[in-house]
């Protein structure tokens, strides 16, 4: 795909799509943590909060990162902050399933709660390399 043409719209609906979800997710954990954890089977006492609000900025500030990455008034169309948004999604999604590993061996995460997270984390990744294989 030569880098002056116009990103496919399948590439920026999954770019649209990428940033909404963590933008939606970092906001839902940032205003309501206890709330958005339990949606994951995930209890988090109160006094624990502050930490889901601190991933929630992480989310935010990458999901802000990645929908404002496109730019057609550039040569190539924002394809280069586009790729590296997603290569720093994809990087705390990675280390997101290190520590949700380490945390399952354990006994600190169920098994429903690793499988919603985990599964999360691995089709936001899945996406997030598709994209790139296709900016390419």
């Amino acid at each position: 795909m030569s880098s002056s043409a116009p990103l496919p719209s399948t590439v920026s609906l999954a770019v649209k799509t990428l940033s909404i979800i963590r933008i939606f997710t970092g906001a839902a954990c940032l205003l309501a943590p206890r709330w958005a954890c339990g949606m994951h089977s995930y209890h988090v006492p109160p006094e624990h909060s502050f930490l889901v609000r601190m991933m929630a900025v992480r989310e935010g500030v990458v999901g802000g990162l990645l929908i404002t990455a496109g730019d057609p008034e550039t040569e190539d169309k924002g394809r280069r902050e586009i790729r590296r948004a997603l290569w720093a999604g994809i990087v705390n999604d990675s280390v997101d399933i290190a520590n949700l590993l380490f945390g399952f061996s354990r006994g600190e995460v169920s098994q429903t709660t690793g499988g919603i997270i985990g599964g999360a984390a691995i089709g936001a990744i899945t996406l997030a390399s598709w994209v790139l294989k296709t900016l390419q």
